[in-house]
């Protein structure tokens, strides 16, 4: 069968990224004044992901002996195929769903796939798409034959298959000329993929488990080396980003994995993206030594208050400070993650959160806006006070509901704020070039 998967993107100044807050996508528009400006264009043009599970379901229809094509825009010849697969999520969701209306008009099967379409199908139902509600890439590694689908408004299904029997994600249709994305650092990434799935309490806002589940599933240690060998020797990429919601969950998991890494000598450096409170001394030194570059961590708020408000939970600021030394220490980066615009956040506890950020100076800082996030439990919680007219500003960078003390505008300017004073210090300066000089 002649496939096209489409990713479209909405037109605008700031990266996409349809694969991070578990597949629903953010849009990274960090604010309004010259250096958010400065950040979000820069990070558009050196930095562009599909979402994995995209790329996950085309290396499997590919395996099927399908013929299979990527693209972001409609090519001219798009009459010429048998069947769509729109790539969903909630930051481009009214532009996926005219772009599935006007492909409806050709009477042929379109398929819809992804977290986002998966726990709201009907706005992508209603535009003319059958919804593959579940990890797509299963469906189609259960489903062989395409020309057996029974077009109806959502198609679910049962499996057995574990993360080890996927193939690699087809990069190699996607990345041209050897082209990948540079981030912390100059070396050539890529992301990838060691477990999903995640237990924590955060489940209540977080999107990641309405997909991925609550139970963590781990591939095999040997076989994601052997993946990051291939890519390696492929498109010699030496720096991985690993997608999994808590890296590190499973200790030993992890240590074999890093064991497995240091065994094959293969001299390449990764980042992930954990909790600080599954950190110590042995595993950051371990972690190290198998080619650990950064780490990205949720602080969220400087107050304790407004974090219980939420239902979030972190270790205690001593702490905090203690474990993201140990790891400057060790030479490893530091990717710090900031709330703003908590419900009971004020205009002194986001203060005091952008302060916090300052002191810690880690390599990074990351802030974006509070978004009860349609699917969640917490959603149904604020349904009656959202704002947002449409899914599409669900992009963790704008207000999307009603605060009792801010307004939208409120909220941006304090985003812009807490770029621009972050980034325009001399003790960042500093940190940023030391850390770029030992990497």
């Amino acid at each position: 069968m002649n496939i096209l998967i489409l990713d479209p993107e909405k037109s605008v100044s700031h990266r996409i990224s349809k694969d991070t807050s578990g597949g629903y996508g953010t849009g990274n528009d960090f604010g309004d004044t010259a250096v958010p400006t400065f950040l979000k264009k820069t990070l558009k043009k050196i930095h562009d992901w599909p979402p994995m599970f995209a790329l996950y379901s085309m290396a499997v229809l590919k395996k099927f002996n399908h013929v299979v094509d990527y693209h972001k825009k409609l090519p001219e010849n798009y009459n010429d195929y048998d069947l769509f697969i729109i790539v969903s999520s909630i930051v481009c969701c009214e532009t996926e769903c005219d772009l599935i209306k006007k492909l409806s008009l050709l009477k042929k099967t379109i398929l819809v796939i992804g977290p986002f379409a998966s726990n709201l199908p009907k706005k992508y139902c209603d535009a003319g798409g059958t919804v593959i509600v579940g990890e797509p890439e299963f469906f189609f590694l259960k489903n062989k034959s395409l020309e057996l689908i029974d077009q109806k408004n959502q198609i679910t299904f049962d499996h057995n298959y574990s993360l080890d029997d996927l193939p690699y994600p087809e990069w190699e249709v996607v990345i041209k000329d050897n082209k990948t994305s540079l981030l912390f650092g100059t070396d050539k990434s890529l992301p990838i993929l060691a477990t999903r799935g995640c237990p924590y309490s955060c489940f209540k806002y977080c999107v990641y488990p309405l997909q991925q589940g609550r139970k963590p599933r781990q591939r095999e240690p040997k076989l994601i080396v052997d993946e990051l060998e291939y890519w390696k020797k492929k498109f010699n990429v030496k720096m991985f980003i690993f997608r999994d919601p808590v890296f590190s969950i499973n200790r030993k998991h992890t240590l074999d994995f890093c064991k497995e890494l240091i065994n094959r000598k293969l001299n390449i450096k990764f980042v992930i993206e954990t909790h600080l409170r599954i950190l110590d001394g042995e595993l950051i030194k371990i972690l190290k030594k198998a080619g650990l570059k950064a780490v990205k961590v949720g602080v969220e708020s400087y107050d304790e208050d407004v974090l219980k408000a939420s239902g979030r939970f972190s270790v205690s600021k001593d702490q905090q400070l203690a474990k993201i030394r140990e790891l400057e220490t060790n030479e490893i980066q530091v990717s710090a993650m900031y709330i703003l615009g908590f419900p009971s956040d004020t205009k002194e506890t986001i203060n005091k959160t952008i302060n916090y950020a300052k002191k810690l100076n880690t390599t990074y800082a990351q802030f974006s806006v509070w978004t009860p996030y349609p699917g969640t439990p917490v959603f149904n919680e604020y349904k009656d006070k959202i704002t947002a007219k449409k899914y599409d500003e669900f992009d963790q960078y704008h207000l999307v509901y009603e605060h009792g003390l801010f307004n939208k505008k409120n909220i941006r300017n304090y985003l812009s704020k807490a770029y621009s004073s972050y980034y325009l210090r001399v003790n960042w300066f500093f940190k940023y070039f030391m850390s770029f000089i030992k990497s």
